[in-house]
């Protein structure tokens, strides 16, 4: 089917589904649907920026609770895929690398924002680095698919990851867990995995201030084998702190300030391998070339490359509600992000390539600070009609220091001097500001039409010590006015049909590491979508179909030294993708979820960068790839998940349980096709135990039962094809307190 002829079928679908709803039947009654309101299972979401239920908002969206997610054994953001249709989360390196319907990055450079747009507790969180974090103290999770221009707005082409973490209370509450796993399994090592995580919230004045804090801590030895020394390797430490101070003064008035800090270090998230030996290493006599799954060599600390993150974020939400009016919300927040990799490019150990730089030592400096203030109102309903509007303002400097061929010490540590056969550095400076609307009507008990609109203006330039101001042509502008329209009808209290068309953009990217005047021009993406969805207690469904018509895709490419960028000309992307809910009598529940991309391609990328084979001592050839007609990379034509949940009274406690087995298809890291992950099944599973009514709960877990070895990013450059495999299997039990 031509894209033409897409276009227009969408089109025509959205102006019949319009037609059909305007010369529809009366609807339903209010008092009807506060009864639907008041049953069991609703789902709350703040996707509009208001609270509503999940089924009635006319977008994609996937909701889960805390619960849930623990439940099915999420408990990293990388997890998210196994409960979310149509979202891959991968990585670029370390750069988290979300994908969402297709839509996704492969720039990974200061002020390089991902398409994916990821929130917690309201507040943007720009640094792809820092993204790739733990789900702890998660009280619910909404992924929003499709372009979110209108109310989230810069840097949310393909959607939003939204995560709203637990309030204090004016109630003693709080929980502790310790779980211990192993990894094992093929050519991993046998590797423990220590987490504590805990959270602790209650009255400091009572109904005036409360206050919480949570914590998460998470030690493992590492399942890499080192083959340098075969010794173990690809250690991981992190933990986080975060303290809330929740101050109410009076009914309608409420401030909640945050402040967190957290450190990751990190041998695993980039612990590359030459796919099938190709690297540039294996022409050298002192070579040693990793060959298998979780097997890593290089002349770094280790042997693998090490990643570490540091943060700092505070943040202050104020809540006024005017009653009978709506309310005010005003969002400010500060973070404070220390980010460093290093990372040996061949993929493999060779001091003598080297030495003949053929073979390339990276050390990257990756530090950003940023400030965010959102103002917003949302009103109640006056009569018909209510409205969101606000405005957003954003700094941030975001400083990329390049060194090549490190100094190092001889236990494989970047020499605390730094120094560097090449350095350059630059820092990019962005100023964004951004003001936003967006009226719902009620034409009728049944009938539903929601408009939006946002302009988006953006500043960005460079300070570099090889070109002071870059460009030098003066700062890169990039402003966009990104429209919503969707309409809604109600089929029933519990069932409805709806369309939407928006539009996304995400800013121009300057060329960081060469700073030149090179630079990738803005993308956008124009959506259509239909969709029905229903929800009783007991069954829920949501399908969706949706054509994406993608315009100046920036893309990445890496020589090993230096970044070249780029903009695809045009990409057309359609598909489906759904959500089956089924209670199976009173202890059983099933899920089915699926995303099937029939069509994710390159219309016209004319440029792209490839690396050709054969390898050499002095690496591969670059050359010049006409992409065109190719499919997207990253972008897996059929991905989706099938669990069974369990829970029920056993003896004098309650048993529950879970089941998830994930699918995704094959898809491709390079325009070559040559660094392709096949097709992959995760099997997941726990089963708990909570003795009486108490708040004790033990359970045992199993992730990656099967032990599948595929590829969750690459590092792809003129030295080596160079992929990172997921986790080995994992086995373990933990051990929960509520009170």
């Amino acid at each position: 089917m031509s894209k033409q002829s897409m276009k227009s079928g969408v089109a025509l679908c959205l102006g019949g589904v319009t037609a059909g709803l305007l010369a529809s039947t009366p609807g339903y009654a209010q008092q009807a649907q506060d009864e639907v309101d008041a049953r069991e299972g609703v789902i709350v979401v703040t996707a509009q920026r208001r609270e509503e239920r999940l089924q009635d908002v006319p977008l994609s969206i996937t909701a889960q609770s805390g619960d849930q997610l623990a439940q099915a054994g999420v408990d990293d953001i990388r997890d998210l895929g196994n409960v979310v249709p149509g979202l891959t989360f991968t990585t670029q390196g370390a750069f988290a690398a979300p994908t969402i319907r297709g839509v996704q990055s492969t720039v990974a450079l200061a002020g390089a924002d991902s398409p994916v747009a990821i929130y917690v507790d309201g507040v943007y969180q720009p640094n792809q680095l820092a993204n790739v974090f733990e789900l702890a103290d998660i009280e619910r999770l909404e992924v929003l698919k499709g372009p979110q221009g209108t109310l989230f707005g810069r840097n949310a082409t393909a959607g939003a990851i939204v995560i709203h973490t637990r309030k204090p209370t004016f109630d003693v509450a709080g929980s502790i867990e310790v779980s211990e796993g192993i990894f094992f399994g093929g050519g991993a090592r046998t590797s423990t995995d220590t987490t504590i995580k805990g959270y602790v919230s209650g009255p400091v004045v009572p109904d005036l201030l409360a206050a919480s804090v949570s914590g998460y801590y998470e030690y493992i030895d590492g399942y890499l084998t080192n083959l340098r020394t075969g010794g173990q390797t690809g250690m991981v430490r992190k933990y986080n702190v975060g303290l809330k101070l929740l101050f109410t003064p009076t009914d309608n008035l409420e401030f909640l300030a945050s402040g967190s800090i957290g450190k990751r270090t990190d041998f695993a998230a980039m612990a590359t391998q030459p796919l099938r030996g190709n690297s540039a290493s294996q022409f050298y006599p002192d070579s040693v070339v990793p060959d298998e799954p979780w097997h890593v060599a290089t002349e770094l600390e280790r042997g693998s490359n090490p990643t570490r993150v540091e943060t700092k974020a505070i943040s202050l939400t104020g809540k006024l509600d005017l009653d009978g009016i709506g309310t005010i919300t005003s969002i400010t927040a500060y973070q404070d992000i220390e980010a460093r990799i290093t990372v040996d490019i061949d993929a493999a150990y060779s001091p003598q390539c080297s030495a003949a730089f053929a073979c390339i030592l990276y050390d990257e400096d990756y530090p950003e600070e940023t400030f965010q203030q959102e103002l917003s109102f949302a009103s109640e309903k006056f009569g018909a009609v209510s409205f969101v509007a606000g405005a957003f303002y954003y700094r941030d400097s975001h400083y990329m220091g390049n060194g090549i061929q490190p100094l190092l010490t001889p236990t494989g540590r970047v020499d605390p001097s730094r120094t560097y056969a090449v350095e350059f550095n630059s820092t990019i400076k962005t100023r964004a500001w951004a003001a936003f609307g967006e009226v719902s009507v009620d034409v009728s008990d049944s009938l539903h039409l929601i408009g939006g609109l946002r302009y988006s203006r953006e500043r960005r330039y460079g300070l570099g010590d090889a070109v002071p101001r870059f460009p030098t042509t003066g700062a890169v502008v990039s402003d966009a006015w990104t429209p919503r329209v969707s309409v809604r009808y109600d089929i029933t209290p519990d069932m409805n049909i709806y369309a939407t068309f928006s539009r996304g953009f995400k800013s121009a990217v300057l060329d960081t590491t060469g700073q030149s005047n090179n630079f990738a021009n803005p993308e956008k993406l124009t959506s259509y979508e239909v969709g029905f969805k229903a929800a009783q207690p007991g069954f829920s469904v949501s399908l969706a179909a949706f054509y994406y018509d993608y315009t100046d895709l920036q893309v990445q490419f890496f020589d090993g030294t230096n970044t070249i960028l780029a903009n695809a000309a045009d990409a057309t992307i359609y598909g489906l993708d759904g959500d089956l809910t089924i209670g199976l009598g009173e202890a059983f529940e099933f899920r089915l979820l699926g995303s099937w991309l029939p069509e994710a391609k390159y219309d016209v990328f004319e440029n792209g960068v490839a690396f050709a084979l054969p390898n050499s001592a002095a690496g591969m050839s670059q050359v010049v790839v006409d992409a065109s007609g190719q499919r997207l990379l990253k972008a897996a034509r059929l991905t989706g998940s099938a669990s069974v949940r369990y829970e029920d009274y056993v003896g004098s406690g309650t048993l529950d349980g879970n089941v998830t087995l994930s699918y995704s298809s094959a898809y491709s890291f390079d325009l070559l096709d040559r660094v392709r992950t096949g097709p992959y099944a995760i099997l997941n599973a726990q089963l708990g135990y909570r003795p009486g009514d108490g708040g004790l709960r033990v359970s045992v877990f199993g992730k990656n039962i099967t032990n599948k070895a595929y590829f969750t990013s690459a590092l792809l450059g003129n030295q080596a094809d160079a992929p990172v495999y997921s986790p080995p299997r994992q086995v373990g039990v933990r051990l929960q307190y509520e009170f």
